[in-house]
């Protein structure tokens, strides 16, 4: 198994043995990918830092990949049947312990805890996102963009979130409101709908990301590309620098400035790379 520690860095943020550990879940998701022929591409802030960085953003605290619907689907076939469960766990989307839209793959012995989600697995992970082919006209993607919105406020509803914005507030009650069982089965229909048939764009609606920046060309991403990330390659679109500009701005290799930094807080409120979880909620 593949083991990384950086101690010849300053450890600024107070993160590194916590990205070594996440760098180590991925050379693995890498590994696993490789052997059984599906393809990934480092997404989001990870795709950013192995651009501007050569590795993590020296402050991120996690790491995120996206595959295509098929890539996707076929992840999580294989991770029941194939995955090394002695090492780690496969957390699926849409569960009690999981309500998000996209998986995770955690690694057993670790802690990664996060009050809002008490329950299941807590183990530090790797966000597997799923980028779904989008229709063409502008009214498509505001559907399934907005469809996308309400899936994640209401798997917000079936955790311990909580907020002092009235605004949100407001939605996630509207949410709570709307979003039953059968209009929840029919957003996803309607966010996953297209991957069936050829697609020029896809779309990733589950982040962070606003309207207009989770839109891409389908082109951007083929088999991809290895590029350095610290002291291993990972997977980024074959026109990585196309989705970072789409995704960032046309300046995404610029440093940004303190308060932009503070927008992305931090995944866990504890964490530890050699307690298991469970013992850390029994204490």
């Amino acid at each position: 198994m593949y083991k990384y520690v950086r101690n010849d860095l300053e450890d600024t943020y107070g993160i590194l043995p916590l990205q070594d550990k996440i760098l180590e879940i991925m050379v693995y998701i890498d590994s696993f990918c490789k052997k059984h022929n599906i393809t990934y591409y480092l997404m989001g802030g990870s795709a950013l830092g192995a651009a501007r960085h050569g590795g993590f953003i020296p402050w991120d605290d996690d790491l995120d990949i996206f595959m295509t619907y098929d890539n996707y689907v076929k992840f999580a076939e294989c991770c029941e049947k194939y995955l090394d469960t002695d090492k780690f766990y496969f957390q699926k989307e849409d569960t009690e312990e999981n309500p998000y839209f996209f998986s995770k793959i955690r690694m057993n012995g670790t802690t990664c805890y996060n009050p809002i989600l008490p329950k299941g697995h807590q183990g530090i992970f790797v966000d597997i996102m799923c980028l779904n082919n989008a229709p063409s006209g502008s009214l498509g993607k505001k559907v399934q963009y907005y469809a996308g919105g309400l899936l994640k406020a209401s798997a917000l509803l079936r955790t311990n979130y909580s907020t002092e914005s009235k605004k949100k507030k407001i939605e996630l009650l509207i949410t709570r409101c709307i979003v039953t069982k059968p209009i929840k089965k029919l957003l996803l229909h309607l966010v996953r709908r297209y991957n069936s048939r050829p697609a020029d764009e896809c779309a990733h609606v589950f982040g962070r990301a606003k309207y207009a920046n989770s839109f891409y060309s389908c082109s951007y991403f083929g088999e991809g590309k290895y590029i350095p990330f610290e002291q291993v390659s990972l997977c980024v679109p074959a026109k990585a620098e196309n989705y970072l500009t789409d995704r960032y701005g046309s300046r995404f290799m610029e440093m940004p400035d303190e308060k932009t930094k503070a927008l992305y807080a931090s995944h866990a409120t504890v964490w530890s790379i050699d307690q298991d979880y469970k013992e850390f909620i029994k204490n």
